[in-house]
């Protein structure tokens, strides 16, 4: 709720005059004619008239008063609206007192890529940026980008879908608008996720009345929902970054099938390497996302018949 205006002065005409009356006996106790027809109260209650009308004056905002202000607010470019509506005015004016138009925070990078960024010009035919994170104290578009580099910021951006060349030009347009609004000592830098490329490995055992390549293919779709940058983890808006990926999850997500009677032996694992993941899961960076690359099930049907099945997803 908005602040209410302070009232600078609340005094009166009959205040004024009854406190000057209050000080006739104490200044000049010969005084003694109190009535209003003496010329001495007529003059005091003259003046307290006067006063009176000042007092009303200073609590009162003029027209120019505001219009002095907003110009102060809005800068040298700013002009009066053509409505005339200065109560408007004043709102959007002070609704812009609260919009970021720096970054000094971790939160601020990332609010002007999200919400800033989208109505720039330079924006315009360039891809969107779906999610964004901002990682401090690192420099990962240099040489070593685990090695601590302080002043320095690197803003991670996620567009979507599209070639090289237009995520090139996306990340060279958003860094010099970043330039102007970072702090001058700051260093920024803008890049793409890393991505740390994983398996999955399970057995499934499908219900009796189930085509076992049914609960085979239901079960790579929920696993490629699950681990997807841009609508899976479990809120289902992207994996987040830098969040550990575990085996756990991948009992949780395939025992959800309607079509699997239960899940054994999953295997979580780096790709490149041959050792599984530990219960602790595969470790990811701040600026890592998860993908996808190999899914290796089996399933288990009748008369212990068993259905391999490997997928090599795209990277």
């Amino acid at each position: 709720m908005p602040i209410p205006l302070p009232n600078l002065d609340d005094h009166d005409f009959d205040d004024l005059v009854g406190e000057a009356r209050a000080l006739i006996p104490v200044l000049l106790p010969e005084w003694t004619d109190h009535n209003p027809a003496d010329p001495g109260i007529v003059l005091v209650e003259l003046l307290a008239w006067l006063t009176e009308m000042q007092l009303y004056q200073v609590d009162q905002l003029s027209p120019s008063h505001t219009l002095n202000f907003l110009r102060l607010l809005g800068g040298p470019e700013w002009s009066p609206p053509d409505t005339g509506d200065l109560d408007a005015a004043v709102r959007q004016r002070v609704a812009a007192l609260h919009e970021r138009e720096r970054a000094a925070t971790t939160d601020d990078y990332e609010y002007l890529v999200r919400t800033t960024w989208p109505q720039e010009p330079e924006a315009t035919g360039l891809l969107r940026v779906r999610r964004v994170r901002c990682v401090p104290g690192r420099n990962l578009a240099g040489t070593d980008p685990a090695a601590p580099a302080p002043a320095h910021i690197s803003v991670v951006v996620l567009p979507e879908p599209g070639g090289a060349a237009d995520t090139g030009a996306l990340t060279a347009a958003l860094h010099a608008f970043l330039d102007p609004r970072r702090i001058l000592t700051v260093r920024h830098h803008v890049v793409l996720p890393e991505y740390v490329d994983i398996t999955v490995a399970a057995d499934l055992a499908p219900y009796a009345d189930v085509v076992p390549e049914d609960a085979l293919a239901d079960a790579l779709n929920r696993l490629r929902e699950y681990y997807d940058p841009f609508t899976g983890g479990d809120a289902r808006d992207g994996w987040p970054f830098g969040q550990d990926a575990h085996p756990s999850e991948v009992y949780a997500v395939l025992e959800q099938s309607p079509l699997a009677d239960h899940i054994e032996n999953v295997r979580l694992t780096r790709a490149g390497t041959d050792a599984d993941a530990a219960a602790d899961g595969i470790a990811l960076d701040a600026h890592q996302l998860v993908r996808l690359t190999r899914v290796d099930l089996m399933g288990y049907g009748n008369y212990g018949r068993t259905y391999p099945s490997t997928w090599e997803l795209p990277r």
